[in-house]
């Protein structure tokens, strides 16, 4: 049999199909299709059962996310699809109640950790990007940062402290001397600069003493799904311990470099004030989450080898430079 990491993509979703279907035996549904979906990061499925009822089966990339972030995740989930309105993707619990599942097969080197949740209907935000909808999106934020902030997560709950300068799921590897070779000098400098300047504000934002509460981290326009004229969220997977600020920093990066970027950023206050103030402490501290989240990115990518990635790298490291140069210009 072949290695699955030698495999082409369509090898790879087969081997997995098999391994989904493993996971589905846990479930109490009666499976009558199983198709693809999506595998940018995830490998993720549609589960479609004999009464017609449709489901979202995730199986979780290994080596980031271990057992108890997933289930951390799972409970999070669990908590908002009782206490809210929300529409969102509820875990379904196996027979046995428990969150999610772990399979093995044949071909697949490493166990997988898979979830199925609820069916969230609708179109990418991406897709449909206006002010009303992005508006909305601040709204949802809010609604999740209140939740989070009366509800008090069960013994088993365990999630990353969002206190590092880099994701704090990933090892710090950005400015060992390896790397400087592939960067240019100003970019070097630049990210140095952004480095100080992020690492003064999570000293000042966790130095507070303010507690923590569970944020999303991930609510990009990619995350939420357009309904009927509602949006709902999807995608909880990088959920960690921080605050509301770090949250609007992280949503406002993947409009950074629209046109309309301004008016979008207008749009999502307008609607986050709708149910909680505005979470910045003084002017510029969202831009300075935003730049965070450019220094994750460069963290991750810098020591990427991946040929099929090179193109994408070397536009995300030119658009950097770019971001960079503005924010330090304006500080």
């Amino acid at each position: 049999m072949k290695p699955f990491y030698e495999l082409k993509p369509q090898g790879r979703i087969r081997r997995l199909r098999a391994l989904a279907l493993t996971a589905l035996q846990e479930y109490d549904l009666s499976v009558a299709g199983l198709r693809f979906i999506s595998d940018g990061w995830n490998y993720v499925f549609r589960v479609e059962t004999a009464d017609g009822e449709k489901f979202v089966l995730r199986i979780t990339r290994p080596g980031k996310y271990g057992p108890d972030d997933v289930r951390s995740e799972m409970m999070w989930l669990d908590a908002l699809a009782q206490d809210t309105e929300l529409t969102l993707p509820a875990p379904l619990h196996t027979r046995d109640g428990a969150l999610f599942t772990t399979a093995q097969v044949d071909g697949v080197p490493e166990a997988r950790h898979v979830v199925v949740f609820s069916w969230v209907p609708g179109k990418d935000m991406g897709e449909v990007l206006t002010p009303a909808n992005y508006a909305a999106t601040g709204e949802l934020l809010a609604r999740l940062h209140q939740h989070a902030a009366d509800w008090t997560p069960p013994a088993a709950f365990e999630i990353r402290r969002n206190d590092t300068i880099f994701n704090p799921t990933d090892p710090p590897i950005l400015f060992e001397p390896a790397f400087r070779e592939r960067l240019n000098e100003n970019l070097w400098e630049l990210l140095t600069r952004a480095y100080e300047t992020v690492a003064d504000a999570q000293k000042e934002l966790w130095g507070r003493g303010q507690p923590p509460q569970v944020i999303h981290y991930d609510l990009h326009q990619y995350n939420v799904k357009v309904h009927r004229g509602r949006v709902n969220p999807i995608d909880f997977e990088d959920l960690v311990w921080g605050y509301p600020v770090q949250d609007v920093g992280l949503v406002f990066f993947y409009i950074q470099s629209r046109e309309d970027a301004p008016t979008l950023r207008t749009a999502f206050q307008e609607g986050y004030t709708r149910r909680l103030p505005w979470p910045e402490s003084y002017p510029g501290e969202i831009a300075i989450h935003t730049v965070r989240r450019i220094l994750d990115f460069a963290n991750l990518l810098i020591d990427d080898q991946d040929p099929n990635e090179q193109k994408f790298i070397r536009g995300f490291f030119e658009r950097a430079e770019g971001h960079l140069t503005r924010f330090l210009q304006n500080r």
